[in-house]
């Protein structure tokens, strides 16, 4: 597995785990790069370090509990991964999702671009 692949599948590890720990929302964000953008599934944008915290800080705000399955794989030159969600919101309602993510990596194996796109 690629130190890329192996990025990218900790992304989806912490993300289980960024709801209840401050430690694993302040490492996902390591994984990005400081000019790093971010295209999200509901159409919003945000570049840079600190838009970026603030994107993920909310997301976890607003879900509680999540639980990600993924398959990472190459297509087009990009690396990908498919992945499926089962989560609960703030609110107490449920939900599941099915999608993809497209990233592009800079020099130092840091994500430089991410793109959420949820399945029809």
């Amino acid at each position: 597995m690629s130190e890329k692949e192996q990025t990218i599948n900790q992304y989806f590890q912490l993300s289980d785990q960024a709801s209840k720990s401050q430690a694993a929302l302040h490492s996902i964000i390591e994984l990005f790069a400081d000019d790093a953008e971010i295209f999200g599934a509901t159409g919003e944008t945000c570049a840079g370090t600190k838009a970026i915290t603030n994107f993920f800080t909310d997301f976890f705000n607003r879900n509680v509990k999540l639980k990600h399955l993924c398959h990472v794989f190459m297509a087009d030159n990009h690396y990908k991964a498919e992945w499926a969600v089962s989560g609960q919101k703030k609110t107490g309602d449920l939900f599941a999702l099915h999608g993809y993510d497209t990233y592009e990596f800079d020099s130092t194996n840091h994500i430089k671009y991410l793109k959420v796109t949820i399945a029809n």
